[in-house]
């Protein structure tokens, strides 16, 4: 089997180092030349205080991932529309898409292009942060979760993944891991970001944890609402675990937010605050938390 990777970031860069580790080949595209550039001078990811050289095909053409029976998406959120409509001409007949992006409507955006029976899709609480243009930090985490309507190729992506060394759990019910992790990311990301600290700050300030509890209630009613088999008690108790198992790890909002890019507040809390409002349930925090975010992008502000 030979994988492809689109995106070039953080993530991208730890899963192709995965899938070196599982001995499989693999391909990765970004539309950006800085990114591509990067990877041909040599990505470094540092895994356990190891260094590895990646090394692979890379390129700002699609085309690159031709022959890829499994192709990870792992741009951001509001990346997806473009990249899929990107790649979808040059992806084989059998091949399965992987979406174990952050934020809500990723899989939905993808299945449009490419059809719900080739989309595998969960979450990960796998972190990674770029430390410069050419290394990649593990960041620490738990396992991988997937789904989707085919159960052959929910089959063969839990495989690849075993393969790499990967906990994976197969589950009937993908939307409620994409949920849980965007309920644990909108009590994590914005703080982390506008406080500009790394997760394990988070876990030991009682103001910050408050904060986060105001979030996960809320954004559980949400997650209830549209028929996820979520419990408020038990994701707030998931975000200490993570904001613990992830001390050091820098979240990708403030590393976004550092490096002047566009975040993902839009596909986390102000999703969670647009569905929210769409069902009549109160949801200022999530609201504030997307405002607030916006606003220190729209000034640049470090």
């Amino acid at each position: 089997m030979k994988a492809g990777i689109t995106g070039g970031g953080a993530m991208g860069a730890l899963f192709a180092h995965y899938m070196d580790r599982a001995g499989v080949e693999w391909a990765l595209y970004d539309n950006s030349t800085e990114t591509v550039d990067a990877f041909r001078q040599g990505v470094t990811v540092r895994v356990d205080e190891t260094d590895i050289i990646l090394e692979g095909p890379v390129s700002t053409g699609a085309d690159v991932l031709r022959g890829c029976g499994v192709v990870f998406m792992f741009v951001k959120s509001f990346a997806t529309a473009g990249a899929i409509s990107a790649i979808a001409p040059f992806l084989d007949p059998g091949s399965v898409v992987v979406s174990l992006q952050n934020g809500l409507g990723n899989a939905e955006t993808i299945s449009r292009i490419t059809g719900a029976g080739r989309l595998v899709y969960g979450s990960t609480m796998v972190g990674a942060a770029k430390t410069g243009p050419r290394t990649v930090v593990y960041g620490g985490g738990g396992g991988v979760t997937i789904g989707g309507s085919d159960p052959a190729a929910v089959e063969r992506v839990r495989e690849l993944l075993a393969r790499a060394g990967l906990s994976v759990t197969v589950s009937p019910r993908p939307n409620d891991a994409v949920w849980r992790k965007a309920v644990i990311n909108a009590a994590i990301n914005p703080l982390g970001a506008l406080l500009g600290v790394p997760n394990g700050a988070l876990a030991t300030n009682p103001h910050a944890r408050e904060i986060q509890g105001l979030i996960v209630a809320e954004a559980t009613a949400v997650a209830r609402a549209r028929g996820m088999d979520l419990e408020a008690a038990g994701l707030a108790r998931e975000v200490a675990a993570v904001c613990a198992s992830t001390a050091k790890n820098l979240c990708s909002m403030l590393q976004d937010v550092r490096a002047g890019r566009r975040t993902e507040i839009d596909a986390i809390n102000g999703a969670i605050a647009r569905y929210g409002e769409e069902s009549g349930i109160p949801v200022p925090y999530n609201r504030l938390m997307a405002m607030l975010i916006n606003a220190k992008e729209s000034m640049a502000v470090p």
